[in-house]
This record gives structure tokens, C-alpha cells and sequence, in this order.
């Protein structure tokens, strides 16, 4: 599989927004499918920190997380990247993941795997503007599940 298109060169509006919270960066993310939606949360944490403009999709990381259902799993996700931003300064600019559910009922899954292949560069702040601090991804509201009118949604709270 080759690089996708950068973040900057896809229609990205709409796929989150902030919502209100005294303290914190609160947001409301959507995706197609559950895929679609950890690569469109990596896309507002990297948004959020440091903007897409000029982030080159230049070097590749992987992220791997697993939990006991989709949210857990997208805050392991999301935990690495920022991980990654702290410890190397490595900044998405697009991504490709991959779900996939293992089920102990005809209903519930008993765990979440997501991968995600993430191509990027490290942070230049001669070209890269910081935009927020993140210090975490919480647990606090953090909740994804499909959404009534179609796709999925989920609500990510980041400690600032």
C-alpha cells in the first residue's frame, strides 16, 4: 500500500468539532465506519496540536492499540501518536487503519484492535506552528459507538 493522500489534499471539514469544556480540549469526532474514524481522530489531535498545513507525509510510524471495545481503542491510538509527538516530535499528515473486532457473542465484541499506519515528519517549528499542548488523551467522556443518522461518532477529551 502506498502513502495516502495527505490530510491537506482531502475534505476534512466537518469531521470534528470542539465542544464546550472549561478546561480541556473536548471534541466530537466523526468517521464513515470505525477505520474512518480513528484515521479522522488522528487527524483532529494532529489538527489540534500543531495544524496540517506543511506537514509532510515523509517518514512512517505504526500504532497499535487494543481494549475491551472501539473507545479503548481509539484512546490507545491516539495515546501513541501523542506519544510519539512527545518523545520524537513525529507529526502526522495522513494515515491508513485498520479495525479489526474479536467477538465473544453474536453481539458484543470481547476486544477492539486498531492499527494505524501513519506517515508524517518530525516537527520544524520553522514550518510547523504549535496550536495546543496536549499533556493526555483521557478516559473522562470518552465514548464511540455508531450514530443513529449513519456512520460513527465518538467524544475524545484531551487534558491541556
Amino acid at each position: 500500500m502506498g502513502v495516502p493522500a495527505p490530510w491537506t489534499e482531502q475534505d476534512k471539514s466537518g469531521v470534528y468539532r470542539e465542544l464546550e469544556h472549561p478546561a480541556d480540549l473536548w471534541l466530537e469526532i466523526r468517521g464513515d465506519d470505525p477505520a474512518g474514524l480513528c484515521e479522522n481522530s488522528l487527524y483532529a489531535l494532529y489538527a489540534s496540536m500543531v495544524g496540517a498545513e506543511g506537514v509532510r507525509p515523509s517518514e512512517e510510524r505504526t500504532l497499535v492499540a487494543e481494549g475491551a471495545d472501539l473507545g479503548e481503542a481509539l484512546r490507545g491510538l491516539l495515546a501513541g501518536a501523542l506519544y510519539r509527538f512527545d518523545t520524537e516530535g513525529f507529526v502526522g499528515a495522513a494515515a491508513a487503519v485498520q479495525v479489526e473486532w474479536e467477538t465473544s457473542s453474536e453481539t458484543e465484541p470481547s476486544r477492539v484492535a486498531a492499527c494505524a499506519r501513519v506517515w508524517g515528519e518530525i516537527l520544524d517549528p520553522g514550518r510547523h506552528e504549535p496550536l495546543a499542548e496536549i499533556k493526555a488523551v483521557t478516559y473522562h467522556l470518552l465514548a464511540a459507538a455508531p450514530d443513529p443518522g449513519g456512520g460513527w461518532r465518538a467524544t475524545v477529551l484531551f487534558d491541556l
